[in-house]
């Protein structure tokens, strides 16, 4: 111990030096495995003069967007109508749709280049000392030009998700409310329709509530959400595996309080959004990883060209939109702030990159639908180095300048 301190006592500048190197490489190695944040290609507002939101967005098959919200038209009893908007690559309306008196939910283009839109209406009623909620869904075919052809009421349910399936029906994702003094208040669902909308079968599951679902890879289902969906307690989300024919697979839970989106990963596996948290399962439900976001509601998912995941959403304290790049381990690679938005739904842009669609605040008190595109690349663009890797580097000269003298 003596020696030691000696030794300290005798050298005052390698000392000073080799502490702040290895305090300055600790940053300095998270600067050089970052990206820089892909730079804002464009963004538009649609319907200025009301108060509306895009809820969905998808791709079409000409390279466009097919974008879906509502317009809030009557502020006293909050009367709305569904937003469809039609765009070009770069955000240009094309056209614009609109259906009276409905909650926007979800969009997808079909195999003729025509759209299947689901919507619901929620209302309350006084039970005792309690409110219950009752819903009615819609599942609307439209044309290429958002013209309705044809509309299935899905009575009691809120819808949350519908995708096109291989066989030109649908699957349509969401919960059932369950009627005044039931244990729970609500059930997840999933529906499988014919391609006029005809239920062919459905599955249910109870004390459950469905945010979000896809089709996989091998024709079956993945529904996520939550057993708290009024209060998103921790240990609730869920995601549950089904084949074809909706028999169950798997269903397992995870220790976040919900999932708003979910993804197929090109191993089989299921990457996830949550509130302030990102996961990936494997194939079986097991986790992979978790990642905490503190503070970051993340209701859209998304896979990246290169590798890697974005989440976007909104940052619950502050109010402000974002989007974050991960690598394939869920390590945060960049971040984008958007302000005066919140993004709710996201798409994979044709060029690599990813369209954003949600809210962008106009004023105090009023908003407008907004879509924005994060122009990235195959390959991302690593950051420059910062002051960290600048100290290091001084550091480490230094160092070896003072060992070269006293040599």
């Amino acid at each position: 111990m003596t020696g030691r301190n000696r030794y300290f006592r005798s050298s005052p500048i390698r000392v000073i030096m080799a502490a702040l190197l290895i305090v300055a490489l600790l940053p300095a190695a998270a600067v050089s495995a970052a990206e820089t944040a892909p730079p804002v290609a464009w963004n538009v507002t649609f319907s200025p003069e009301e108060n509306s939101k895009f809820d969905a967005v998808a791709n079409t098959a000409d390279g466009g967007y097919i974008a879906l919200g509502s317009a809030l038209t009557k502020v006293i009893g909050g009367r709305g109508d569904l937003l469809l908007v039609k765009t070009d690559g770069q955000g240009n309306e094309v056209w614009t749709q609109r259906l009276p008196e409905m909650e926007a939910a979800s969009v997808a283009e079909t195999a003729d280049g025509g759209y299947i839109v689901g919507g619901y209406n929620i209302s309350a009623a006084a039970s005792g000392e309690d409110l219950a909620y009752q819903g009615t869904s819609f599942l609307i075919r439209t044309d290429a030009d958002g013209k309705e052809i044809w509309r299935q009421v899905l009575s009691g349910e809120k819808v949350s998700a519908v995708r096109p399936t291989a066989d030109g029906g649908y699957a349509v994702i969401g919960w059932l409310w369950n009627p005044p003094g039931s244990a729970d208040d609500t059930t997840a669902v999933i529906t499988k329709t014919d391609a006029n909308g005809t239920p062919t079968w459905n599955r249910t599951f109870p004390a459950a509530a469905a945010n979000t679902g896809v089709v996989t890879a091998d024709g079956g289902y993945i529904i996520g959400g939550t057993k708290s969906p009024f209060t998103y307690d921790i240990g609730d989300a869920f995601l549950i595996r089904l084949d074809a024919d909706g028999n169950t697979l798997w269903h397992k839970n995870y220790a976040v309080p919900v999932i708003f989106d979910v993804k197929e990963t090109a191993d089989g596996g299921f990457v996830y959004s949550a509130n302030y948290w990102y996961g990936l399962v494997d194939a079986k439900g097991d986790e992979v990883w978790l990642r905490n976001m503190e503070g970051l509601a993340g209701y859209a998912v998304l896979l990246r060209p290169a590798g890697g995941y974005v989440i976007a959403g909104k940052d619950i304290r502050s109010g402000e939109g974002f989007a974050l790049g991960t690598d394939a381990d869920g390590a945060v690679q960049w971040r984008r702030t958007l302000p005066d938005t919140g993004v709710y739904a996201a798409a994979g842009a044709p060029d690599g990159g990813y369209t954003l669609a949600g809210i962008r605040f106009l004023s105090p008190v009023s908003s407008a639908a907004w879509l924005a595109n994060l122009e990235e690349t195959a390959t991302p663009t690593p950051a420059t180095p910062g002051f960290g890797a600048a100290v290091a580097g001084a550091a480490l000269l230094l160092l070896v300048a003072v060992r070269g003298r006293r040599g």
